[in-house]
């Protein structure tokens, strides 16, 4: 029953104490935390400037800076030991009894996932959930592309595939879309219990994200209709080819919106679109 939970660093020093704390505090105990420097960082010195220690912490590094986050998260899968596989980012944090509550469902489902917390990046208040107030009993690749947050699973060993190489941004969209291509559909605990701070460091709050992700969009939609597919079966790669289309139109209203208001940032666009778009048990991806 050992859950392994993968937390990729890359100038992590401010929050990894956050993180880790948030592991510690799980009502369910049996984890190890891989954590994955990709900076040359030593993350157990930085912990231990906040007085943390614990034996189910490892530290592994890919033995690079800035190698991506799609090839950390790879690093930190092959050193894992656990039974189930879930990821942690280095900013973010989970509610007490998250692992308590998934891995009975990954077990067996084969994965599972819930809704996740925004706060403002700038008040810490929440400004929307994820998948919204009523959440679907299960997600499939039409209405998972819907929300235009970042959904994170937690999948038993068997399902939990490496990451697809030359894909960073966009890469946990694509991940989370092969899981639903091996599994069918993904099962939802509706409470939400991982808490996302999207921040500067974060990708979709880098002041050159919205060209990043427009190039990221093109190159992913080149991959689906000219390439390996992303991996999938020739239905979801429908689904993905209109997901996708959605996510660079959103992407692009997004710059519109912020080259009218700089101070604004993707976490509340997202918000704002959110209380508008219901994430449904049969939705199809929707155009923007």
């Amino acid at each position: 029953m050992l859950v392994s939970v993968i937390i990729p660093c890359f100038r992590a020093r401010a929050t990894i104490a956050r993180a880790v704390s948030s592991l510690i505090a799980q009502t369910f105990t049996d984890w190890e935390a891989v954590v994955v420097t990709d900076d040359g960082t030593d993350y157990a010195a930085a912990l231990g400037d906040f007085g943390i220690a614990d034996a189910r912490l490892n530290f592994v590094s890919t033995g690079r800076v800035r190698s991506g986050c799609h090839n950390a998260r790879n690093v930190g899968l092959a050193a894992a030991r656990g039974d189930y596989i879930a990821t942690l980012d280095a900013d973010d944090e989970f509610a007490p009894d998250r692992l308590a509550l998934l891995v009975p469902i990954a077990r067996e489902y084969g994965a599972a996932v819930d809704n996740v917390a925004v706060p403002s990046p700038t008040t810490g208040t929440q400004i929307s959930l994820v998948l919204g107030e009523t959440p679907p009993a299960r997600l499939d690749a039409g209405n998972f592309f819907v929300p235009n947050l970042p959904l994170f699973p937690l999948a038993r060993r068997d399902h939990a595939l490496p990451r697809l190489a030359g894909v960073e941004y966009a890469e946990d969209v694509v991940a989370n879309l092969r899981l639903i291509d091996r599994l069918g559909t993904l099962p939802v605990e509706p409470h939400a219990l991982y808490r996302y701070h999207l921040g500067t460091t974060s990708m979709c709050g880098s002041n050159d994200a919205v060209a990043r992700f427009e190039l990221a969009y093109g190159e992913l939609l080149e991959r689906i209709e000219h390439g390996d597919g992303l991996d999938v079966s020739p239905m979801t790669r429908h689904a993905a080819l209109h997901g996708f289309l959605r996510k660079r139109e959103f992407n692009r209203a997004f710059g519109r919106a912020q080259r009218a208001d700089p101070s604004l940032d993707f976490a509340s666009f997202a918000a704002a679109h959110a209380s508008r778009v219901a994430v449904t048990q049969d939705c199809p991806a929707a155009v923007l």
